[in-house]
């Protein structure tokens, strides 16, 4: 046993990787998981997450709590042009024109960031049509379905190729969508199955792309959809042994073998009613027993663990998912909070601002500069600074606002971090606070002097 041990040491000797072995525990066990795997399998897992996110407490209870937190009351952008003037305009006419973002006039544009962050998580992917005003022509968004968009269209076209309804050139950069003009499961949706062709300017097309070469999205409930069907399953066997249990609160034996209770007989078989609370005389002789009825506690421990399971595969935290803090305190629930946010984070600035917020303000601007809101000269000499924009998403709200105030206060007094830094946190713009702040002192100061010499007036 030495001799072989020793030789398993040896330099010349190779181990296996444990994870690349064969035998009976890998047998059945995939051996991808790549950008194939992921669009083949994507509409049914798409369309099982629509009706575990309509039907399921838990999953309606889960696309909230990642669309509140993403989104918010909106990811709002902050123009970086170095002139004031300039800047205050951007601003107050970007806010006029989001009540005109919707094209169908459901919601203003942050509204819409919630919708694709909703069809984000349920079907892993958002999809919307870029349709300028005819008076103003700026940029309005009208919602699509992303199945909307051609899955079955993969072929060569001239020199582009579609795949999964979207059209690559040969340097494979996106020049267009094929979508279908009715969502599946629309009446009319057989009535014209021919997609059309949108350019890639026309389309907004949001997703997280989990490995090389994908180019449609994965819904978020993907890792947990079959635990969460176990745990759906299992509940309702709980619930149903539960109320059967519920029903037999005694059994009666009588001496010579005749009914206690009174029904309806039915050859052998007696058919009685069984309601809460009910009295029933013994006769001489008669005896009852009540049963023992098993434990669920194992079961109980078990729903916990796939409900702990099911919020990890989310990102979430088990109690954003239940809503149960029983188990927590200020430490762990700030610690849980902060890994929450930075996936969050990621989130916000990788894929909802990148591919969602930054193309619709660089088309408002444009549409700015063809409606003579910009001028043309001052566009083309300063391009550059009217396309620099920094989105805020909304504010963080702490567990203990006050331990963490004084913390942040803290680190600025010891020119650890910027005021700066730590309103961005806060989901403000330092230069708005500054503004609100010195107009507020201002008024102050005015009603303030005002009262006085109304005082000297009297005396």
């Amino acid at each position: 046993m030495i001799r072989a041990a020793i030789r398993a040491l040896m330099p010349g000797r190779k181990r296996s990787l444990d994870a690349a072995g064969g035998g009976r525990r890998w047998r059945d066990a995939p051996l991808t998981a790549n950008a194939g795997t992921i669009h083949g399998g994507a509409a049914t897992i798409a369309g099982r997450a629509s009706h575990f996110a309509l039907n399921s407490p838990l999953g309606a209870r889960a696309v909230e709590v990642l669309v509140a937190n993403a989104v918010g009351s909106g990811i709002k952008p902050r123009s970086l042009h170095p002139r004031d003037g300039v800047r205050d305009t951007l601003h107050r006419r970007f806010l006029a024109w989001t009540d005109e973002a919707d094209a169908d006039g459901l919601s203003d544009f942050f509204g819409l960031q919630q919708a694709a962050m909703r069809d984000l998580v349920i079907h892993g992917e958002a999809l919307f049509q870029i349709i300028p005003d005819r008076m103003t022509l700026a940029p309005t968004l009208r919602r699509l379905h992303p199945e909307q968009l051609d899955r079955s269209l993969t072929r060569q076209s001239d020199d582009n190729v579609i795949y999964s309804g979207i059209e690559f050139d040969r340097t494979g950069r996106r020049v267009a969508y094929h979508v279908r003009p009715h969502a599946p499961g629309d009446m009319l949706a057989g009535m014209a199955a021919t997609p059309t062709r949108m350019g890639a300017d026309e389309v907004l097309h949001v997703y997280r792309p989990l490995a090389p070469g994908q180019v449609r999205g994965l819904s978020w409930f993907a890792p947990v959809l079959l635990t969460a069907r176990d745990l759906d399953t299992l509940a309702d066997a709980m619930t149903v042994r539960a109320r059967v249990a519920a029903l037999f609160a005694g059994f009666i034996r009588k001496p010579d073998g005749q009914p206690i209770l009174d029904g309806e007989q039915s050859g052998a078989e007696l058919d009685v009613s069984m309601e809460p609370g009910a009295l029933v005389n013994l006769g001489a002789g008669d005896d009852v027993t009540f049963p023992t009825m098993p434990d669920q506690g194992g079961a109980a421990g078990l729903m916990e663990q796939q409900l702990r399971a099911i919020a990890s595969g989310l990102g979430i935290t088990y109690e954003q998912l239940t809503g149960d803090f029983s188990q927590v305190n200020y430490s762990s629930a700030r610690a849980a909070l902060l890994e929450f946010r930075r996936f969050i984070g990621g989130v916000q600035h990788h894929t909802l601002i990148h591919q969602f917020s930054r193309p619709i303000w660089r088309e408002w601007v444009r549409a700015q500069v063809l409606a003579g809101g910009i001028p043309a000269a001052e566009f083309a000499r300063d391009r550059a600074d009217f396309m620099a924009v920094k989105w805020l998403p909304p504010a963080w709200q702490w567990v203990d606002p006050l331990k963490d105030a004084k913390a942040a206060e803290t680190e600025i007094n010891a020119n650890l971090r910027s005021r700066a830094e730590v309103i961005a946190e806060r989901g403000y713009d330092v230069e708005e606070v500054d503004q609100e702040i010195a107009s507020d002192a201002a008024r102050l100061a005015r009603l303030t002097g005002g009262q006085q010499g109304a005082e000297g007036d009297t005396e």
